[in-house]
C-alpha cells in the first residue's frame, strides 16, 4: 500500500490539472523520469497504479479518441467487447507482475465509430524491482490499418484487372538479371513463382520465329532504349501458341541503364478474333464477288465508295475503280426518268429508315437495266448516319419476264393481236365511254381442214399471213384482235358512215377471193364477217360480240367471202329474229310454246307408227313461229337447253296421260340440238324422266342431225350408245345432206334414218336423180335394217314413188300438217291415216274485186317494211319481195318471210312501174305457203288519192302494152327462177 500510495501522489489529479515542476517532486528520481516519460511520450498514455486507478491521462485526448471518460480500468469494460476485455485485463494483470505486454485491438466499434488500436503495457518498477503501476500506451492504428486495407485492395483489384485485361506487369533489375512480376504475368507465361527469376527462363518459351527479333530487341532495351514487342510464345504449362505484346520502360541510375518497368499483354483472344474475322471477312467477300448481286458501302450518304463488290462491275458496266474514285460515278449512270425517285433515298436514310427503290440505268455499255436496289443506313449514338450499306441486283429479266407474262395474259403470241381478255377490256372500256363504233366478227372457214391436213406449222403461218394483210388494210384508228382459234374481232371507232365499214368488210374478204400462198402450199380457204354497231345493236360487250357472231352466223350461211350485218333495224327478219330472241325467255314464263304433232305414217296399209313432236311459239305478234325461225335464235342465246328440256318433259307427260288414258301409244321422234346432246347431265336428265313419268324408253325416238354426228363422233357415239342402252331409238336427220352419210350408218348404227326433205321436195317425173337416190337409199337401209321416214311429202305422185318403194314410213301434208296435242290424241285412238290426193293448200276463194287486177308478164321487183305494229310507229329497213300482179285495191307478192295475218301489222311497199316510184301503205288479208318455205300474201292498199291518181293511168298504160305486145319499159322484172331470186338476195 504504501508504494501505490506514493505513485498516486507522484500521479495526483493536481498533477495532471497542473504539471508538477521538478524541484517540487520530494521523492525519488525514478518517479520524475517515469513522469516525463508520460508526459512528453508522443502516443497517448495512460498511468495505472496497481488497484487499476488511472492515475495520469491526457483526458482531453482520451475523449477525443473513444468519446467517453474512464477513471478506472474496469471502466473499460463499457467500450470493449468482452473477449477484448478480458485480454486487456489479462494484459494488465501480466504486466503488473512485471512483464511488458503488447495488444492489438482491431476492430473497436464504439460510438458508431470503427477503431483500430495497439495498447502496449509497460510496468512500472520501484528500485526494488517490483511493480508499482503501470504504463499503457495507447497507438490509434485506424489511420494505418485502412490504408493497409486500401493498399492490399488495390493490389487485389490490380491483380483482378490484369487478369481481365489479360496484363502482367513487370519489373526486371538489368546488372542483377533479376525479374519481379506480377501475379498474371505467371499466369500469362505459364510458369510459377520462385525465388530466383531470370529473363532468360521466359525466352525459352518464345517461339522460334519470332526468337531472334525479340532477342534483339530486348538487348537494345539493356542499353537504354525503351522495351517495345510482339512475339508468340509456347505457354509453360498447356504448351498453346499465344500472342503476346510486351513494353517497358528503361530507368536509368548513376547514367547506367538499371532497370526495365513494363507490361505484357496476352492478345490471343484478340489475334484469334481478327483471325476469324479476317476469314469471316476473305469469306463475305468471296461470297460477295461471287454473287449475281452488287454488295457495297459508303462512309456517309452520297459518301465516297468503301466497298465494292465484284459484281457491281457486271451489273454498273465500268469498273470497280470508277466507284472509288467518283462518288458519283454510279448515280450519273441512272435513268433520267427515275433519277428523281431514286435520289429521294436521302430523306429516308437521313430520319434512319432503310430504303428499297426499282429503276432503270443506262450501264456503261449503254444497255438499259432494270435494278432493284436496298439501302440501309447504320447510326451512331447521336442518331447520325456515318455509313451505309447497300444490296442491288439485276432484275432486267424478272422485268421481261414479267412484261413477257403480262404481254401473253393480254396478247396472242402467235400472232401478236390482243387476247380475248385484252378485247373484253377494250370493249368495256368503249361502252362506257358511249362514243359510237363499228365491230366486225371475222371467221377464217374451213381452217380446222387446214390445221388437220397440214399440220400446226402451217396453219399457224396461214394465220400469220391473214393477220399482216388485215394489218395492211386497218389503219390506226382500227383495233384487231385474235378471239380465239379462227375468230377475229375488228374495232373500227372513228368511221364516216356504215358504207366505208361496208367497204372496209369487203377489202378485208378480198384476199380470200384467190389462193394463198404459205410455204408452197397454195390454200383456198374462206371467210365471213359478221357486222354490228355500237349503241345501237347493243349496249354492252356481251350483246355486241352475240350479236355479232350471230350476223357471222348469217353471213356464212349466205356462202363463202360474205358479210351480214346485224341490225334489227336493217329490214322485217333482222327485226323478227330480234324481237322473238327479246321474247323468248318471257314466252316460257308465259307458256307461250306448245307441242305440235305431226304423223308418222306406214304407207302400205296406213297405219299409225308415230308422229315427230314439233315445238310451236304463239307469240302476240307474229303468231305461230316454227322452230325453224327461233330454234337457232335459242342455240345462240343458250335457251336452247330449257327448251329441249321442256320439251323432253311435255312429251314424257303426254305419253302417261295417254297411257292412263288407254291409248296405243306410239313413237314419239324429238329433235336434239347438237349443243344440247353433249350438254353435262343431259342422260341422267332423260333417265329421270323416263322413271318419273312411268313410261317404257323405247317410246321415245331422239332424232341427231348428221352433221352434228360427224363433227363430234366420239363423244356423240359414248352417248348414244349409253342411250340406247336404256331403251332410247336412235334416229339420224336430214339424211344425205352430210358428206359421210354412210359413215354415219356404220359409225352410229341408228334405228331409223330421215331422208333429207330437200330430197323430197325434187321427186318428179323428169328428174330421175333425186328419185334414184332416194331409192338406193331405201335399199340400202333395208339391206342395213334400218328403217326409212320420208319427209315433207306433199303430193300424191310423191306417196305414191314412195309408196312403191317400199319407204318404211311417211311423214308430210299429204296426209296432215302438225296437229296440237288434243287433235293427235283422235289420230291415236282411230290408228290409221289416209291420204289426200288433193293437196291440203287451197287458194282462197275468188275475191269480189272491185278493181281491175293486171297480171304482170314476169314477177317484179320491189319491197316492203313494217312502219307500224300494236298502233306503234317502227322504223325498220326493207325486204325484197316480188310482185305478181297489182290493182288499186292491192296487189298479191311472193316473199321467203313468214308473217301473220295480222291488221295491227301495217307495211309500207316500194316499187317501180315505168320508171315511175311508188311508197304504199297496207296490210295483209291472206297467205299461202305456194313452195316450200315461198309464201303468197295478199296485200290490201291504203290508198293516198295522190297515190290512187299516179297509180291508175300506169295500170292502164301497162295493160294496154300488154295487149298489143309491146315492151313494159322502166320496170324491173325478174325473168329467174323464183327461189335463185331469193337465195341471191
Amino acid at each position: 500500500m504504501k508504494r501505490s500510495n506514493r505513485l498516486k501522489q507522484f500521479f495526483s489529479k493536481e498533477v495532471i490539472a497542473q504539471p508538477v515542476a521538478l524541484d517540487e517532486v520530494q521523492d525519488s528520481q525514478l518517479f520524475a523520469y517515469a513522469l516525463s516519460f508520460a508526459k512528453y511520450h508522443p502516443d497517448m498514455m495512460i498511468v495505472f497504479a496497481a488497484d487499476g486507478e488511472m492515475v495520469y491521462v491526457n483526458q482531453e485526448a482520451l475523449y477525443q479518441l473513444l468519446q467517453y471518460h474512464p477513471n478506472h480500468a474496469e471502466d473499460f469494460q463499457q467500450i470493449f467487447s468482452a473477449t477484448d476485455y478480458k485480454r486487456l485485463k489479462r494484459a494488465f494483470n501480466q504486466t503488473l507482475r512485471g512483464q511488458s505486454t503488447k495488444l492489438e485491438i482491431k476492430s473497436l466499434q464504439h460510438q458508431g465509430r470503427h477503431l483500430s488500436l495497439t495498447l502496449t503495457f509497460i510496468p512500472i518498477k520501484n528500485y526494488e524491482g517490483q511493480a508499482e503501476g503501470l504504463y499503457l500506451i495507447v497507438e490509434d492504428m485506424s489511420t494505418y490499418e485502412a490504408m493497409k486495407h486500401q493498399l492490399l485492395l488495390h493490389e487485389k483489384h490490380l491483380n483482378y484487372a490484369q487478369q481481365i485485361a489479360a496484363v502482367g506487369s513487370w519489373e526486371y533489375f538489368i546488372q542483377h538479371d533479376k525479374l519481379y512480376c506480377s501475379d498474371n504475368f505467371y499466369h500469362i507465361f505459364g510458369f510459377d513463382r520462385s525465388e530466383n527469376e531470370s529473363i532468360r527462363q521466359l525466352f525459352q518459351l518464345i517461339h522460334p520465329e519470332d526468337y531472334e527479333r525479340t532477342s534483339k530487341a530486348f538487348e537494345a532495351a539493356c542499353n537504354g532504349i525503351n522495351f517495345d514487342s510482339e512475339f508468340q510464345i509456347y505457354h509453360g504449362k498447356s504448351n498453346e501458341l499465344r500472342y503476346l505484346q510486351a513494353a517497358a520502360e528503361v530507368v536509368w541510375k548513376d547514367h547506367k541503364p538499371f532497370k526495365m518497368i513494363g507490361v505484357v499483354k496476352d492478345h490471343t483472344s484478340f489475334k484469334q478474333m481478327e483471325q476469324t474475322l479476317n476469314d469471316t471477312l476473305a469469306n463475305y467477300h468471296d461470297i460477295f464477288n461471287n454473287l449475281d448481286a452488287g454488295v457495297w458501302m459508303r462512309d456517309s450518304i452520297r459518301g465516297n465508295m468503301l466497298f465494292a463488290s465484284k459484281g457491281l462491275e457486271g451489273i454498273l458496266g465500268i469498273p470497280l475503280e470508277k466507284l472509288y474514285e467518283d462518288s458519283e460515278a454510279w448515280i450519273n449512270l441512272i435513268h433520267p426518268a427515275h433519277r428523281e425517285e431514286v435520289l429521294a433515298y436521302t430523306d429516308h436514310l437521313a430520319l434512319g429508315q432503310s430504303y428499297q427503290v426499282i429503276y432503270r440505268i443506262i450501264a456503261g455499255d449503254q444497255t438499259i437495266k432494270w435494278l432493284l436496289e436496298q439501302i440501309v443506313p447504320r447510326l451512331d449514338q447521336q442518331g447520325d448516319v456515318h455509313h451505309i450499306f447497300g444490296l442491288v441486283t439485276d432484275i432486267t429479266t424478272e422485268i421481261e419476264r414479267k412484261e413477257r407474262l403480262n404481254y401473253l395474259v393480254y396478247y396472242d403470241e402467235l400472232t401478236g393481236l390482243p387476247n380475248q381478255l385484252s378485247l373484253y377490256n377494250k370493249l368495256d372500256t368503249l361502252c362506257t365511254a358511249g362514243d359510237q363504233f363499228a365491230l366486225l366478227y371475222m371467221s377464217i372457214n374451213r381452217f380446222h381442214v387446214v390445221h388437220h391436213a397440214l399440220g400446226l406449222q402451217i396453219g399457224d403461218e396461214l394465220l400469220r399471213v391473214v393477220t399482216n394483210y388485215c394489218a395492211t388494210v386497218l389503219d390506226d384508228h382500227s383495233y384487231m384482235a385474235r378471239l380465239d382459234h379462227q375468230h377475229f374481232v375488228i374495232i373500227i371507232k372513228k368511221y364516216s358512215s356504215k358504207q366505208t365499214i361496208y367497204a372496209l368488210a369487203n377489202r378485208l374478204l378480198k384476199i380470200f377471193e384467190t389462193a394463198l400462198i404459205v410455204k408452197d402450199y397454195q390454200l383456198h380457204v374462206s371467210a365471213n364477217i359478221g357486222i354490228v354497231f355500237y349503241p345501237e345493236d347493243g349496249s354492252i360487250r356481251n350483246i355486241l360480240l352475240e350479236n355479232g357472231y350471230a350476223a357471222l352466223c348469217y353471213a356464212q350461211q349466205q356462202g363463202r367471202n360474205n358479210f351480214h350485218i346485224h341490225a334489227i333495224t336493217e329490214d322485217i327478219t333482222s327485226y323478227k329474229q330480234y324481237v322473238l330472241n327479246r321474247d323468248m325467255r318471257q314466252a316460257l314464263l308465259n307458256e307461250e310454246f306448245e307441242l305440235y304433232f305431226q304423223p308418222l305414217v306406214e304407207p302400205q296399209k296406213g297405219i299409225l307408227y308415230g308422229a315427230e313432236a314439233l315445238i310451236r311459239w304463239h307469240h302476240k305478234e307474229w303468231g305461230l313461229v316454227s322452230p325453224g325461225e327461233f330454234i337457232p335464235l335459242a342455240e345462240e342465246n343458250h335457251m336452247i337447253h330449257i327448251i329441249t328440256d321442256w320439251v323432253i318433259k311435255k312429251t314424257c307427260a303426254l305419253l302417261q296421260e295417254w297411257q292412263q288414258q288407254g291409248y296405243v301409244l306410239r313413237t314419239i321422234s324429238i329433235n336434239i340440238s347438237p349443243i344440247h346432246l353433249v350438254k353435262k347431265g343431259f342422260v341422267e336428265f332423260v333417265q329421270e324422266q323416263i322413271s318419273i313419268h312411268a313410261i317404257k324408253a323405247d317410246y321415245l325416238e331422239f332424232v341427231i342431225s348428221e352433221n352434228a354426228m360427224l363433227k363430234n363422233s366420239k363423244s356423240v357415239r359414248n352417248i348414244l350408245q349409253v342411250l340406247q342402252e336404256l331403251g332410247v331409238k336412235i334416229a339420224i336427220g336430214d339424211f344425205g345432206a352430210g358428206y359421210s352419210s354412210l359413215e354415219s350408218l356404220r359409225t352410229f348404227r341408228p334405228t331409223t334414218i330421215h331422208i333429207y326433205e330437200a330430197f323430197i321436195r325434187q321427186l318428179r317425173h323428169d328428174r330421175p336423180i333425186e328419185n334414184g337416190l332416194i331409192s338406193t337409199t331405201i335399199y340400202l337401209t333395208k339391206m342395213l335394217g334400218i328403217q326409212v321416214v320420208a319427209k315433207g311429202v306433199e303430193s300424191y305422185d310423191q306417196f305414191i314413188f314412195l309408196k312403191q318403194q317400199e319407204c318404211n314410213y311417211i311423214q308430210g301434208s299429204i296426209y296432215t300438217e302438225a296437229v296440237p296435242a288434243k287433235a293427235f290424241e283422235k289420230m291415236l285412238a282411230r290408228g290409221f291415216l289416209t291420204p289426200q290426193k288433193v293437196s291440203p293448200n287451197k287458194k282462197p276463194a275468188v275475191e269480189r274485186r272491185k278493181y281491175y287486177r293486171f297480171p304482170f308478164p314476169a314477177y317484179v321487183k320491189g319491197s316492203m317494211t313494217i312502219i307500224e305494229m300494236n298502233q306503234q310507229k317502227i322504223n325498220i329497213g326493207h325486204t325484197p319481195i316480188l310482185i305478181e300482179n297489182i290493182s288499186l285495191g292491192g296487189m298479191k307478192i311472193r316473199s321467203t318471210l313468214k308473217l301473220p295475218i295480222n291488221q295491227t301489222m301495217k307495211f309500207k311497199f316500194s316499187f317501180v312501174l315505168m320508171d315511175q316510184a311508188f311508197q304504199i301503205e297496207g296490210t295483209f288479208r291472206w297467205t299461202l305457203e305456194e313452195r316450200y318455205q315461198i309464201y303468197s300474201y295478199g296485200v290490201a292498199f291504203h290508198l293516198k288519192p295522190e297515190d290512187e291518181g299516179k297509180l291508175a293511168p300506169i295500170i292502164n298504160r301497162m295493160t294496154a302494152l300488154h295487149n298489143q305486145h309491146k315492151k313494159i319499159k322502166g320496170t324491173p322484172f325478174i325473168y329467174e327462177d323464183i327461189e335463185a331470186f331469193f337465195n341471191k338476195e
